[in-house]
């Protein structure tokens, strides 16, 4: 295999400068002591003497040049007509600004010892302070390593034996693996926020904020509860800017009897004003005592009640049934709306994780270590009315850790869907 590298090097890149560049670009790359190594013309044009830019030693300036002949067969007159490339490339690559330090050069000549020696101390008269030569046989060492058998195989054509493929999966078969996995991820993700951008434009059929509890509950464990969400749309669409939506128990009934475990009632209010309530959240203020702000909307229904609870569900929907009376909010009309959880203070010390999905994706998630409780006093008027007995449990809101209110952010993060489209039969053959 040496022989056949050495060999390749003579004559296989005959006329292909291109090529003989970029290996010896990739033969650089593979020592330690440069970095940044770069064509420096890679499409052709002036070159100042030099194809190759590099750092050497994380600080100089390195310049570095190929001489190539054809058909390398060591006699004198290939020897003079690299020395002499040498020269030129050297002197033209000093006169660089700012000017390299260090100057490296390749060609598929081989060259003794004494007479790389000359031609290094030729280059320190011209103003180098270092200058290193890797001639075939250098050439030939580099590309016979594990770390060059990649270029070897691209740039001479030379496979690698049984031996060597071994050694070259040993060496590098993980970052391998770990490179083609990394470029099928990128893949999918991209495809994923294509998919949830094209979908974003359907209509918003249910906007759901799961609180999960950070234990499963006895129902009367939790007895009375309350939670609601107050959502600010960036722009007002549709005669909507604002949306209060939620969950609460029953109350109390003929017999006294509380909690989820005898049914939950649910509701929805829609405002067609924001921007003063927008800037009341920025703020840190939520008073609904604004009398131009007209709350639409009613307990939109209920649920059975159940005996045990590891999360509460609160929920907005748009109309229901096969037709749709007018134009609705999408789920794009979501992007950069800011909430803020409204709850029940012994509920709210419950919430280990708040999950917001809507139209089958999740939309985002809020744990335990970026939320707070926010039990200040404050003036609010819930469309909703709860007895004095319930209201002994007092609100409170549930902020960001380091924000007055959480947002929907779709450039930033994209929503992950939760459900696979089921693919049409195909068309039986007639």
């Amino acid at each position: 295999m040496p022989y056949t590298t050495d060999q390749e090097l003579k004559s296989h890149l005959d006329s292909n400068q291109l090529a003989r560049e970029r290996m010896c670009l990739a033969i650089l790359a593979l020592d330690k002591r440069f970095s940044d190594v770069r064509p420096r013309h890679p499409h052709g044009g002036p070159d100042g003497g030099s194809d190759i830019d590099a750092i050497f030693k994380g600080e100089q300036k390195a310049a570095g040049a190929v001489g190539f002949v054809i058909g390398a067969n060591d006699s004198q007159e290939q020897k003079r007509a690299i020395k002499k490339k040498f020269r030129e490339d050297a002197n033209a690559a000093i006169k660089n600004q700012p000017p390299p330090s260090v100057f490296v050069f390749f060609t598929n000549v081989k060259l003794t010892v004494a007479e790389q020696k000359a031609l290094k101390a030729k280059a320190a008269e011209i103003g180098f302070a270092e200058t290193d030569i890797f001639d075939r046989e250098r050439m030939r060492v580099s590309l016979d390593t594990v770390d060059g058998f990649a270029a070897r195989f691209q740039y001479l054509d030379i496979a690698l034996s049984d031996a060597e493929q071994a050694s070259f999966f040993a060496r590098w078969g993980d970052d391998i693996q770990s490179l083609i996995a990394t470029g099928f991820q990128r893949v999918e993700r991209m495809l994923d926020r294509l998919l949830f951008l094209q979908e974003a434009s359907d209509v918003l059929s249910g906007l759901t904020l799961i609180f999960e509890l950070d234990r499963t509950y006895q129902a009367d464990e939790i007895g009375h509860f309350r939670a609601f969400c107050d959502l600010f749309l960036v722009e007002e669409k549709h005669g909507i800017g604002s949306l209060f939506f939620g969950s609460a128990d029953h109350g109390d009934d003929d017999r006294g009897k509380r909690g989820f475990k005898h049914g939950i009632r649910n509701g929805q209010w829609e405002a067609p004003r924001l921007s003063s309530r927008k800037k009341r959240a920025k703020n840190g203020r939520n008073s609904r005592n604004d009398q131009s702000e007209k709350w639409e909307g009613h307990f939109s229904g209920g649920s059975i009640g159940a005996e045990t609870a590891k999360s509460i569900y609160v929920t907005y929907h748009h109309d229901s049934g096969f037709l749709r009376f007018e134009p609705r909010l999408s789920l794009r009309d979501l992007d950069g709306a800011t909430y803020l959880p409204y709850l029940s203070a012994s509920l709210a010390t419950k919430v280990k994780t708040i999950h917001v999905v809507a139209n089958g994706y999740k939309l985002a998630e809020i744990n335990s270590e970026e939320m707070e409780i926010d039990a200040g006093e404050f003036a609010i008027e819930i469309p909703a009315t709860f007895t004095a007995a319930e209201l002994n449990d007092p609100w409170v809101r549930i902020r960001g850790a380091r924000t007055s209110a959480f947002t929907l952010d779709f450039s930033s993060w994209t929503p992950r869907r939760h459900f696979v489209s089921r693919d049409v039969p195909d068309l039986p053959k007639f």
